[in-house]
């Protein structure tokens, strides 16, 4: 399977991208059914012209391109709209109907409620894929990313824990207006886990009643089944917890599968 990714520099398209190799190359052995042979990576500094050859040997696309803090506002059109249209107008081309991912927001979900140019740009690109598939019969998946975390990703751009963790990691301070207040995060491993049963065509399909997605086969869209609620006080106390766990040597409770564990592994990787 020839499997393309779009922003594959960035941190859910790096950490895919990694996923991907060490499949393709034999060092995870967990998916046998899953046979990866080639993995395409696009980016905003690739070789436009090799988007042609992509879309035309492509077995599955991961559209993750798409901008979150650019310069100007109309730029989230032109990178969260003007990019998908053509990436499916080049698949059109090629007469490839192969399954195709789009990384939405859950921002999406708020146009018509609260309104951002980030929010509609990314309901626009989900717009134009299900018309795509309405028109090519091809299979898209559209999944509404919340709050994301993990080992790679940027601090001071985009992401609260990201920065937590870096300053606390190199003694810097962190700045919270309201420690009560609650994010919705989803960590890498387990949405690049979702990416990979999406690849053997086993996604979790929802709905979304409101902000919270409501599973169900027959959903219109797609989302990782596993997210935490924690509030900006909980994850700074954490941080600080490890942060001095040299000198006090108290190890904070960090069981398999909980936010703590994953927060530790993510403070670690600064």
């Amino acid at each position: 399977m020839n499997i393309l990714v779009t922003g594959a520099k960035g941190f859910v398209g790096k950490n895919l991208c990694a996923a991907l190799g060490n499949i393709r190359d034999g060092k995870d052995r967990t998916r046998p059914a899953l046979a990866v042979d080639a993995v395409f990576a696009y980016d905003i500094d690739t070789d436009p012209a090799l988007l042609e050859d992509y879309c035309a040997g492509a077995d599955f696309v991961f559209n993750l391109a798409g901008v979150n803090r650019p310069k100007d506002a109309s730029e989230f059109m032109q990178g969260n709209f003007g990019f998908a249209s053509v990436l499916l107008e080049t698949l059109k081309k090629q007469h490839n109907t192969c399954p195709v991912m789009l990384a939405s927001s859950i921002q999406a979900t708020l146009v018509g409620r609260y309104d951002s140019d980030y929010g509609r740009s990314k309901k626009a690109g989900e717009e134009l894929f299900f018309s795509y598939a309405a028109e090519t019969g091809a299979k898209v998946l559209v999944y509404r990313f919340p709050n994301l975390f993990g080992k790679w990703c940027r601090p001071n751009y985009n992401s609260a824990v990201a920065t937590f963790c870096y300053n606390t990691a190199h003694d810097l301070p962190i700045m919270v207006n309201d420690r009560a207040t609650e994010l919705e995060l989803l960590y890498i491993d387990d949405l690049v886990e979702e990416m990979l049963d999406a690849l053997e065509m086993r996604p979790h399909r929802c709905d979304y009643d409101g902000l919270t997605p409501v599973f169900g086969a027959q959903g219109r869209y797609c989302a990782a089944p596993v997210t935490h609620k924690v509030t900006l006080g909980e994850i700074v106390d954490l941080l600080q917890k490890f942060h001095d766990q040299p000198r006090t040597l108290v190890v904070p409770a960090i069981p398999a599968g909980s936010f703590s564990k994953k927060l530790y592994s993510t403070y670690l990787s600064y």
